[in-house]
């Protein structure tokens, strides 16, 4: 695969991340990915390292933020979050 297509293909996915961050609000990153599959239809499946590479990117270009919290099973993911959302949230 060229390296323009590798980049189409990411900036896709960083898009979809961030669109989801915009109408969900907060979310861990199983969430996320788990929100793009449905939204998708399952013509979407993402494993966990292709979804952690996205939200690394984002987060290196200062377009998404991580915080540590609680899930519902006492688990402490780190909730990514838009600074769009975290303004109005």
């Amino acid at each position: 695969m060229g390296h323009s297509k590798l980049d189409l293909l990411q900036g896709t996915l960083d898009l979809m991340v961030l669109q989801t961050l915009a109408s969900m609000g907060s979310l861990h990153g199983y969430g996320i990915a788990r929100r793009i599959e449905q939204a998708s239809g399952d013509e979407v499946l993402l494993n966990q390292g292709t979804i952690y590479a996205s939200l690394v990117r984002l987060q290196q270009r200062g377009w998404i933020s991580a915080r540590m919290g609680t899930s519902d099973n006492n688990r402490k993911p780190s909730f990514i979050r838009s600074p769009n959302a975290a303004a109005n949230s």
